[in-house]
């Protein structure tokens, strides 16, 4: 076995919440080593989705702004509008008051890694954590490398070999199981996708395949979504794995159908689960916390991923600077920073879930669409940030800084 130097932090996971967390504590002047068992541009199913309150971390916190965004060559398109559906029958279509943005993971998560290597951090591609000794604070690669530190940062997703070596008393396992989801998610050449679309399916994407669909009801406790991209269609459904049994694929199947797109329905799509409202309250244990999809922190309403993976970097961030500076209880500060920034509003955001599917489950397709007219402006801001879920009050430090 193959020792290595110690280092303030070792953060497993490579993505946009890893490298978050590997760079703010590269830049406060801690030795870090992030870990990434695969190598750059690697390929990550997701829709791609940057809501308003992320484009505006990525501004505040790495200063990167939209235009330097696009100069990166990060942004693929830009949604004006949305179209939403309950089923077949199409309940809203709106201009946004500020739009939001669309990115390829390839292209972002390697940004992200250089930017964190840039600021000091020792980015190791190819390295797969195949042990975590919490009380020691080591992680040891399937290569037999071990890399201590006085903090680790499990940060490596859904799947996160960090989580499940921690105790039960920290994850609760049903909790979890209980609240995971399921996507299958196909990304169809956008040329390909413009000469084969038909009206066959009872949804008629717009022309130009230029705005965002939503189709609820697509499947139980979940949507449908057909994305535009530079590039390509990312269509996709997804939802509660709990509350959707039998061939996943024959949904999707029956769901490229109804929206035009039937002519791609041989092809496979990617699966992958997500966290949706499996949050772990307190996702820390001796030395190691939990960031993003590795603690469960994806919005519950639209599995959105990227901010909160960003978002709990920063928190985590933050609490691992106090405790390798000053000496801060670092479970302690980090759960305190969760439960007074961000776990109010996702435990909101849930409940607004809820309602909206056992609406759907009723079949109140009618009460639902008009409770969605009168409050799609006050949706939509939460979504972007600048309203809270609880109560939709308007808030512009929701999403402040905390350093």
């Amino acid at each position: 076995m193959k020792g290595r130097p110690e280092y303030d932090a070792v953060v497993v996971g490579g993505g946009p919440a890893g490298s978050t967390a590997a760079c703010l504590l590269a830049e406060a002047g801690h030795s870090v080593a992030l870990l990434e068992r695969r190598t750059y541009p690697r390929n990550k199913v997701c829709g791609g989705c940057l809501s308003q309150k992320t484009v505006r971390f990525l501004d505040r916190v790495f200063s990167l702004p939209v235009p330097a965004l696009r100069q990166a060559g990060l942004l693929d398109f830009t949604g004006t509008g949305y179209a939403l559906y309950i089923g077949s029958r199409r309940i809203l279509t709106e201009d946004l008051d500020e739009p939001v943005y669309f990115t390829g993971r390839e292209r972002y998560d390697a940004f992200l890694a250089k930017m964190a290597a840039r600021a000091g951090a020792e980015v190791h591609t190819g390295a797969e954590a195949a042990g975590i000794d919490h009380a020691r604070r080591t992680v040891t690669t399937s290569d037999g490398d071990r890399y201590s530190a006085r903090v680790i940062i499990g940060a490596d997703g859904v799947h996160s070999r960090v989580r499940r070596t921690l105790p039960q008393s920290v994850v609760d396992r049903k909790r979890w199981q209980n609240n995971l989801g399921w996507t299958l998610e196909l990304a169809i050449p956008r040329r390909e996708a413009e000469t084969l679309v038909n009206e066959d399916g009872p949804i008629r994407l717009d022309d130009g395949l230029a705005t965002p669909h939503l189709i609820l009801a697509a499947c139980r406790w979940g949507y449908g979504w057909v994305f535009p991209n530079r590039e390509a269609i990312i269509v996709g459904i997804g939802g509660l794995l709990s509350a959707n049994g039998g061939n996943l694929r024959d949904t999707f199947e029956a769901f490229l159908k109804s929206v035009g797109l039937s002519a791609f329905a041989a092809r496979k799509p990617a699966g992958y689960l997500l966290p949706l409202g499996n949050y772990i309250p307190s996702p820390a244990h001796e030395g190691t916390v939990l960031v993003g999809d590795a603690g469960g922190f994806t919005g519950p309403l639209l599995g959105e991923g990227i901010f909160y993976a960003h978002r709990t970097a920063e928190l985590a961030a933050h609490a691992a600077d106090r405790h390798l500076t000053a000496g801060a209880p670092l479970a302690a500060t980090y759960t305190a920073l969760l439960r007074r920034r961000l776990i109010p509003e996702l435990r909101a955001e849930t409940a607004l879930r809820n309602f909206v599917y056992r609406c759907l489950d009723a079949r109140m397709h009618a009460p639902l669409a008009a409770f969605m007219r009168a409050t799609n402006t006050l949706v939509i801001d939460a979504v972007q940030g600048t309203r809270s879920f609880r109560g939709f009050l308007r808030d512009d430090d929701l999403h402040s800084a905390i350093w």
